[in-house]
């Protein structure tokens, strides 16, 4: 299992992706962790927060803490902490950050 840290508010919090994580994440939002784009802010909280409460450190992050950020840079922390969590769950799975086109073979990459 791979820990890594996000840094929220000054706090710094450890983060894990695994089935609990998975399952947090159902809890909280209340939708199925598998389809979802995480295009919206809440499902990116909710996915923050699920690794947080995953890796079962000291302190634990809430939504609505994150929720009243009221400044650019919090905002900013929250982005950076969600690419941190996204970044594990790409590793998690195995999902390369291009996928080859359905007609692209191995070895045609870059070949006109």
């Amino acid at each position: 299992m791979i820990t890594k840290e996000i840094t929220i508010n000054g706090k710094t919090y450890p983060v894990v992706f695994n089935m609990k994580t998975i399952l947090g994440y159902e809890q909280i939002s209340g939708k199925s962790f598998f389809g979802e784009d995480f295009s919206k802010m809440g499902e990116r909280l909710a996915l923050i927060a699920a690794a947080v409460i995953s890796a079962g450190g000291k302190e634990e992050l809430s939504i609505e803490e994150m929720m009243n950020a009221d400044k650019l840079e919090l905002v900013n922390e929250i982005l950076a902490a969600y690419n941190v969590v996204i970044g594990m769950v790409k590793e998690f799975f195995k999902i390369p950050d291009v996928e080859p086109k359905p007609n692209e073979k191995e070895g045609d990459k870059g070949k006109n």
